[in-house]
């Protein structure tokens, strides 16, 4: 799992973009994330001058805190993926087929090859006639999500 550094910038939010925004600081672009959650509670504007801290993912900054002047500091707890009790990712290779046999030994009928992402495969399947369901197989081959396919994403 890759280490994440925490970090403090101060800038101006140039873009906003529901709960994301973009914070010119120090002569760069950055991508931030405040969450649904607390966009609601620090409502985004740009123009807005801002110090923020937070966690810098490969892709943006997950905040964890931030105040702009005569506006209280908002402090933002980010959830975690769900993940049931117990689950863990195995460290094995992944194997798609090892995947669909798994899928299939549970009485799921897949449609189509399943789509690698980086700690797990998501499989289109259905049980007997039932509704399409998108599963979340890690790469030991357990089922571990279970959720009504998106029509738009898989095509259907």
């Amino acid at each position: 799992m890759p280490h994440h550094d925490n970090i403090a910038l101060s800038g101006v939010i140039q873009h906003v973009f529901a709960h994301r925004f973009t914070l010119e600081a120090q002569g760069e672009t950055h991508l931030a994330d405040l969450g649904p959650k607390g966009a609601d509670a620090f409502p985004l504007s740009a123009g807005l001058h801002v110090m923020i801290e937070g966690e810098r993912r490969p892709s943006e900054i997950k905040v964890t805190r931030i105040a702009a002047q005569g506006r209280d500091a908002v402090l933002i707890h980010h959830k975690k993926p769900h993940h049931p009790p117990g689950h863990h990712h195995p460290d094995v290779p992944a194997n798609p087929d090892r995947v669909l046999a798994a899928v299939k030994d549970a009485g799921w009928s897949p449609k189509g090859e399943p789509q690698r992402k980086p700690k797990h495969f998501e499989v289109l399947a259905r049980q007997g006639r039932g509704p399409w369901t998108e599963l979340h197989v890690d790469f030991a081959g357990t089922i571990y999500k279970q959720k009504e396919a998106d029509p738009a994403k898989w095509s259907l």
